[in-house]
């Protein structure tokens, strides 16, 4: 009996180890770029001693799940000015966008921080809230939101100046970092994980049914805007009727069609390169000369004629 226990130990154990590994190589293939949404007059500014603990033990968790996290200020440097604070939304948006890294999701949060006084005595209480979401930087789809803190800390010591609060208040808030960055982390790892349907193999061409999280799969879900240009309606069901079995495929819906073009939204688990080389495939297996052309998360497909 206890060799059994031993023996079902050992693989709950080695199954444990597998999983970790699998999440760790799917993460691996998910970059991300960790920014703060300080607009808010009430929140911690970006050039504070807080906001740099939170910075930094919010981007080391997730390094350390797998994830690759890019440093805004050297993938921004020289395209904008670093030092900004009080940035909103549209202006983080613009820059995961504009850099040259691709960046598949960003990772926004807002820090708020106070000291509440006791009614009856001179006690205060430190209050610390870290508010997170995540966007997909492609397409704007909103992936996953959580927030830490909200609650009474322990009391500062007394007397407790400025230098004091700074640092007390920066250390509950770099646990309450920690502990954002694994809700975050979770909530990415499920949203990647999430089946949908997938033909074919690792190069995308065949039939079948299989889950997106195959080989090759392991990027965010990420809808694409698929321009076909000059090209039959024939030809256009043709071209419809492969990317539908391409691997890492999850869903598609015609935007647009007219009498020579088709626009479409194409859902898929796939990267861009991926993306990319199936088309050029595909278009050779149906005999169809097409040039394609693919900037930021919309692929166009013009047909070339020929006499």
């Amino acid at each position: 009996m206890a060799f059994f226990k031993r023996l079902m130990l050992g693989l709950a154990l080695l199954l444990s180890c597998a999983a970790a590994a699998s999440a760790q190589s799917t993460n691996s293939r998910i970059n991300l770029l960790v920014m703060s949404d300080d607009a808010d007059p009430d929140t911690v500014p970006r050039n504070n001693r807080i906001f740099n603990r939170v910075q930094l033990q919010l981007s080391e968790y997730l390094n350390t799940r797998g994830f690759q996290v890019y440093d805004e200020t050297s993938l921004a440097l020289g395209i904008t000015p670093t030092g900004r604070v009080r940035r909103r939304d549209a202006e983080l948006i613009e820059i995961a966008r504009a850099v040259s890294t691709p960046i598949d999701a960003m990772v926004v949060y807002q820090i708020y921080a106070s000291a509440r006084r006791a009614g009856a005595a001179d006690i205060r209480f430190p209050e610390i809230r870290i508010a997170g979401r995540v966007l997909n930087v492609r397409s704007g789809q909103f992936i996953a939101a959580f927030e830490v803190g909200g609650f009474q800390l322990p009391a500062l010591p007394n007397p407790c100046g400025a230098e004091c609060l700074l640092e007390t208040v920066g250390t509950h808030s770099r646990v309450l970092a920690t502990d954002l960055g694994a809700a975050i982390a979770q909530k990415l790892e499920g949203f990647a994980r999430q089946p949908g349907i997938a033909g074919g193999g690792k190069d995308g061409v065949g039939s079948g049914v299989a889950v997106a999280q195959g080989d090759g799969c392991a990027n965010l879900p990420t809808d694409f805007e698929i321009q076909l240009r000059e090209f039959t309606a024939s030809e256009v069901d043709r071209i419809e009727s492969e990317f539908v079995r391409w691997g890492c495929y999850r869903s598609h819906r015609t935007v647009r069609m007219t009498g020579n073009s088709a626009d479409f939204f194409y859902s898929t688990s796939s990267d861009s390169a991926r993306l990319t080389r199936n088309f050029r495939l595909m278009m050779e297996l149906v005999g169809l000369n097409g040039q394609i052309t693919f900037a930021g998360n919309r692929l166009i497909v013009s047909k070339v004629a020929t006499r």
